[in-house]
């Protein structure tokens, strides 16, 4: 079967890159900014590439838990 339409710009080494840049506390949309798309390319490679959403996963869950950390250290009076 052949794609339709224009070749995605998608290149494996944005994964490792998307990765960082969520570590960083980006959003789907300033992911998108970076990589010169649209939100919902990023969506799309999303389901497409496996790497790519993991990529996003892991990165975003290293944000998350510096945040939360941080929160709970100001709650505690830290």
């Amino acid at each position: 079967m052949t794609e339709v339409g224009r070749p995605s710009k998608f290149n494996p080494a944005f994964s490792e890159q998307a990765r960082k840049i969520c570590e960083l506390g980006a959003t789907d949309q300033e992911i998108a900014d970076f990589f010169e798309v649209d939100v919902r390319t990023i969506y799309r490679w999303k389901h497409d590439y496996t790497e790519f959403c993991q990529a996003l996963k892991v990165g975003k869950e290293v944000a998350d838990e510096r945040v939360e950390r941080s929160l709970y250290l100001k709650a505690t009076g830290y």
